[in-house]
Parts: structure tokens; C-alpha cells; sequence
């Protein structure tokens, strides 16, 4: 029967760090869902060499600490380390402390890295209690003079100063096995976080039932960690908006709220203040939280969406828009490759996408093969500007109806406004090009000539109305 050490596929040590990270290294290969099993074989050994790790190191490296094991201060401090009544207790430690004071100054130096490497040794210790001990007896590297590993002092000191991962005054109600179990799990959540996050998923997917102490500064963190993942917790909903209240200025705390709302599936009811959100905070993380709702509720504007957000991009130095040529961006064609996985997609959708990816190439499935789909009239003219045409008044006039009918979709008003915006960018452009051309002298052979004359005045009239409409619906 293989040992833990074995199956954690590492030599036996006393270093909680190590054997965490390779009981990390080898999650992924051992899923609860595909093998149950061998996940739960290799828990097991993970708790094992903890247990076995907490337990006084019994070799020659070690001599120093045997011969003072016997001392009663270290005693003490190994009965304060376990006591589930007394370890996160501050006043506990600082009673410790002062039985310290009765030793001599050579007791206290004999002392003092024995003291440390058993504080490094523990898995659970509350690090704001250690500091207290850390400042009294000097743990600093350059006085450990080779009694304590460099790497390990080092590592050891940093997470002392960043203290830890939440209060843990806030669970000392609870079993010292549920302490344990939680204090567990936020510091591997943390360490993934910050090191593997590719493998948050699969770590969560192991825990069903996860107890949320009552600190402020760890709800922040978990709104972050999470809302990273992608992934939605109800329970931190009221932690977002109480956050929202405190700080109503921090843009921070509008995402994370939206963020946890959407990935929780909030549908229509969310729905106007994401647009809003998406308006006055145009970034990348407001464009994610916008397809995300999309592919959730409405799958069907999702390509329209995907050209709304290129398009916003695409301006010059001055900041002055550019004209649009659909599916440019790589991060646009990664995201309609994507959405053509999506089987809710109807056919009108999947034309548009494979129009914008496979330019100059016949869709398999043509635009018109749904007119009387709710979203037509917009798909219609996105196919214009994607096929790098002028929209005509036909096609725009009955959008910009819609963009005063009663009960309009937030969303769609959005898309509605880029896609007016992009067709009026064209008309200037078109504009600026043929002036710059050099012109031909008129020819006046009595009447086609003149015919010709008074069509390009007519369209010139045509679009200079559709222009005036478009300013007067953004001014």
C-alpha cells in the first residue's frame, strides 16, 4: 500500500508549503466527478502529511529542538498552538508572552528559533496572534545565523506580515474540526487564486458546502475571485450591494454587484441597468458582462453585440471614429467562433457570423431566410456594412422607428444607436472619398448628362435628411 508521501509524489518533509503544492500539482488529474476515487485517495494523503508534518520533527537536523523539548515554554506553546479553545485568541497569546519575561536573556535566545520553526511547522496559526510573539523575540533573517532555512524563514516572515486570510475570531463558534476545514480551504482558494487560477474550477467543484466567515475584507475578496471565474455565488449578492452602499463612488463595486448578478442568471430585470453600466463605463469587463447576458437570455443579439463593442473601439488618435470593417479584431472572431458552438443561435444569427468570418465567401445559410424574425430589420443592415455597403434609407428608416416604439428593448436601443452611427460614418467617409478624387469635366450631351446630375443631387438630399435624423436622435 503506497504511503502519502507516495502518492503525493514527494520525499517526507515537515514543509507545509511543499506538500501543498503538490497536492495541488496533482488535482487536476484526479476529478471527484470522473474519479472519485483516486480524488479521494489523494485527499487522504494530503490530511495525512499534514497530520504528520504538525508532528515534532524526530532527526538530526532537529537536535537542537529534542534537547530543549523538555523546556516548558515550548510546552506551553505546543499546548497554545492546539487548543481549540485558546489558539486565535489574542489574550491567550499574550499571556504566553509574558511567561516569557520570567526567563534569562540566555533562556529567551536558547529559545527563540525553536519557537520558529514549531510556529512554522502549524498549519493553523493565526498570524496576527504569532506577530506578537514574532516582534518580542526578533525573527528577522539576519539573526537566525543558518539555525532556520533561508527560503523557508523567508516565506514564513512574508505571511506573518500579510496576516491572514480573514478573522479568525469570526468562527471560534464553530467545531475546531469545521475551523480547520475553512481556514483550509480560503488559504488554498487564495494561493490558486493568485498562482493557478486554472484550476479554481476544478478545486471548487470539490466543495458543496463552504462556510462564509463574517469579514468584510474576505467578502471583497470573494467577490473578486469569484466574479474572475466567472462564477456566481446568490450568497455574495447582499455583500455586493452592502459594499455598493458603503462606497457608491468606487466604479469597483458597480462591476462586482452587475458581475455576481449576471452569473448568478438575473435576466430582464437586469437588463437596463447593464445597458446603462455599458454606456458610462465603456471597458472590456463591461463588454464580457454584456455577452454573458446575451448568450444567458438572448442569444440572437449576441453577434450584434459582438459588432456594437468592435465598433465602439475603432477610433483614431483624435478619437474620432474610424470606418468600420467588421470582424478586423482577433478577440471578435474568437468570440463569434465561439457563439457558433451555441445551439440556441438561430439561422438569421448564424448567417451574420459567417458572413463577418468568412469574407468574400457565400454563407451556407442565407440572411434572408428568416424576414420575419423580431431582430431583421437590425440583422439586415449589419449585413450591409459587414458586406461594406452604404445602408440604404429603406433599410434604416425602419430601425430608427423602433428607437421611439413604446416598451423598446434597453439593449437593442443600444445597438440600434452604433448601428446609425456606423452608417452615418460611412455616408462621411464615401463623402470625403469622392471629393478628394479628382473630377472629370462635364460632358453636356443634351440629356443623360443633366439625368445624372439631378440623381446625385436627389441621393445627396436623401442622405443629408438621413444624417439630420441621426444627429437629431444623439443630439
Amino acid at each position: 500500500m503506497k504511503t502519502c508521501w507516495q502518492i503525493l509524489e514527494i520525499e517526507e518533509t515537515t514543509d507545509i508549503d511543499i506538500i501543498r503544492r503538490a497536492y495541488l500539482a496533482l488535482l487536476p488529474s484526479f476529478h471527484p466527478e470522473t474519479d472519485p476515487q483516486g480524488f479521494k485517495q489523494l485527499r487522504q494523503a494530503y490530511e495525512d502529511a499534514l497530520r504528520i508534518a504538525q508532528s515534532p520533527v524526530k532527526n538530526r537536523e532537529d537536535t537542537e529542538i529534542t534537547e530543549v523539548a523538555e523546556h516548558e515554554i515550548l510546552l506551553a506553546f505546543r499546548a497554545l498552538l492546539s487548543s481549540d479553545e485558546d489558539r486565535f485568541k489574542q489574550s491567550a497569546w499574550q499571556r504566553f508572552i509574558q511567561q516569557l519575561n520570567h526567563c534569562s536573556m540566555e533562556e529567551i535566545d536558547e529559545l527563540r528559533w525553536p519557537l520558529c520553526i514549531i510556529a512554522m511547522n502549524s498549519v493553523f496559526v493565526c498570524f496576527e496572534c504569532l506577530s506578537l510573539l514574532a516582534e518580542r523575540l526578533r525573527w528577522q533573517h539576519e539573526d537566525c545565523q543558518g539555525k532556520v532555512g533561508e527560503e523557508e524563514l523567508e516565506s514564513f516572515l512574508y505571511s506573518l506580515a500579510k496576516g491572514n486570510i480573514f478573522n479568525f475570531q469570526t468562527i471560534l463558534h464553530l467545531p475546531a474540526v469545521v475551523q480547520n476545514e475553512t481556514i483550509d480551504f480560503y488559504q488554498a482558494f487564495e494561493r490558486l487564486w493568485f498562482y493557478h487560477p486554472q484550476w479554481l474550477a476544478p478545486f471548487l467543484s470539490q466543495h458543496y458546502t463552504v462556510i462564509i466567515p463574517d469579514d468584510t475584507q474576505l467578502h471583497r475578496n470573494l467577490l473578486c475571485w469569484y466574479t474572475s471565474s466567472r462564477l456566481g455565488i446568490p450568497e455574495l449578492l447582499d455583500y455586493a450591494r452592502s459594499w455598493r452602499e458603503v462606497e457608491p463612488d468606487n466604479e469597483d463595486t458597480r462591476y462586482y454587484e452587475y458581475a455576481q448578478r449576471v452569473y448568478c442568471g438575473e435576466g430582464e430585470s437586469l437588463l437596463a441597468e447593464l445597458c446603462d453600466y455599458w454606456r458610462e463605463y465603456p471597458s472590456t469587463q463591461a463588454d464580457a458582462l454584456m455577452l454573458q447576458w446575451c448568450r444567458q437570455h438572448r442569444v440572437d443579439y449576441y453577434p450584434l453585440v459582438v459588432m456594437m463593442i468592435e465598433a465602439r473601439e475603432l477610433v483614431n488618435d483624435q478619437g474620432k471614429p474610424l470606418l468600420y470593417v467588421p470582424g478586423d479584431s482577433a478577440r471578435t472572431r474568437f468570440q463569434l467562433y465561439e457563439i457558433l458552438s451555441d445551439e440556441k443561435l438561430s439561422a438569421l444569427g448564424r448567417s451574420l457570423v459567417e458572413m463577418v468570418l468568412h469574407k468574400g465567401h457565400k454563407p451556407r445559410i442565407s440572411l434572408t431566410c428568416d424576414t420575419e424574425h423580431p431582430l431583421w430589420p437590425l440583422y439586415l443592415v449589419a449585413k450591409q456594412l459587414v458586406q461594406a455597403n452604404q445602408p440604404t434609407e429603406e433599410s434604416l428608416m425602419p430601425i430608427v422607428s423602433r428607437l421611439d416604439a413604446e416598451g423598446r428593448c434597453p439593449l437593442e436601443a443600444l445597438i440600434i444607436r452604433r448601428l446609425l452611427i456606423q452608417a452615418a460614418n460611412f455616408t462621411e467617409k464615401q463623402t470625403v472619398e469622392q471629393e478628394s478624387q479628382p473630377q472629370p469635366m462635364p460632358v453636356n450631351d443634351g440629356g443623360p448628362g443633366c439625368l445624372g446630375v439631378i440623381k446625385i443631387i436627389f441621393y445627396i438630399f436623401i442622405f443629408a435628411g438621413l444624417i439630420g435624423k441621426i444627429l437629431h436622435l444623439f443630439g
